[in-house]
């Protein structure tokens, strides 16, 4: 086992179990809308201002 995965153990170990399989079943799509939206936002709306190279 490495060391993250050791730590990682240590630390969601400790959490208690309040992310059960159907709260992940609401929360994952959710998370990847979001960032799927505000990826769109930022490409399409938000496009940083470029200078032209001499």
């Amino acid at each position: 086992m490495s060391f993250a995965t050791y730590y990682m153990h240590l630390i969601f170990g400790k959490i208690p179990s309040l992310i059960n399989s159907d709260l992940i079943l609401y929360i994952l799509p959710a998370l990847t809308i979001s960032v799927l939206f505000f990826s769109i936002k930022i490409m399409f709306f938000n496009t940083p201002k470029l200078r032209k190279v001499k």
